[in-house]
């Protein structure tokens, strides 16, 4: 038991640090931004998906409503995500390849 306890607290240390960042549980991420937003994401996406014919066609309809595709990565669910574009594959584009758009800074 107290083995786990030092892991755990040395992963609170360690998230601490700027480079290295707390790990991510994407099912808690999912669920925290469905209750922030209301289901917005999912809703757009839902549209999207049956208006889309192709990936860049579902890019467009999201981006439009307000959401980017996700920036490549190593990490889940970005790989999967640039997998399914590359390949053209819109079925494979869930919801968490989109996120919100910054709003744009104005002067």
């Amino acid at each position: 038991m107290r083995e786990k306890v030092g892991i755990a607290l040395a992963v609170v240390a360690l998230a601490a640090c700027d480079k290295i960042g707390m790990p991510r549980v994407p099912q808690v991420e999912q669920a925290r931004e469905a209750v922030e937003d209301g289901g917005d994401r999912y809703r757009t996406h839902r549209a999207c998906a049956q208006a889309s014919t192709s990936g860049d066609a579902m890019i467009g309809c999201m981006r439009d409503a307000g959401w980017t595709f996700v920036t490549r990565g190593p990490g889940y669910p970005e790989a999967d995500c640039w997998q399914a574009r590359d390949r053209g594959e819109v079925e494979r584009m869930i919801p968490l390849c989109f996120t919100r758009a910054a709003p744009a800074v104005t002067k």
